[in-house]
């Protein structure tokens, strides 16, 4: 019977350390740019102005970024590539009606506006 415990503590050890870096890989970090000192950027639930704020960022303060983002005018989901530069990935971020899927430091996935992100 111990023999068997000692077996399945190993394989889920070997199976959170195989799972994590996948995980890992799904974020990207940026930083808070451009929100006035005393206004916060709020983690939405949805990508909507008028949707429950479920975290506040401060400007400068990191975030952690999923790499999807979505237009809500045109409803077109589109990942941003990991091997472009910050200023390109900012750029297709900031536009217009951007927001973008991150994870809060609680662990609670929501939407930011793309304008108000640096990506790292």
């Amino acid at each position: 019977m111990k023999n068997i415990l000692v077996a399945a503590a190993l394989a889920t050890a070997v199976a959170a350390t195989t799972i994590v870096p996948a995980l890992a890989s799904a974020f990207w970090g940026g930083t808070v740019i451009g929100v006035a000192s005393s206004d916060v950027l709020h983690l939405r639930n949805w990508p909507s102005a008028s949707s429950v704020s479920i975290y506040q960022y401060n400007n400068g303060d990191p975030i952690s970024l999923i790499k999807r983002c979505k237009n809500t005018v045109t409803n077109v989901s589109f990942f941003i590539n990991g091997s472009q530069s910050a200023a390109w990935k900012h750029n297709k971020m900031k536009q217009p009606y951007v927001w973008c899927q991150v994870m809060s430091p609680n662990a609670q996935l929501g939407w930011v506006r793309g304008k108000y992100v640096w990506p790292n």
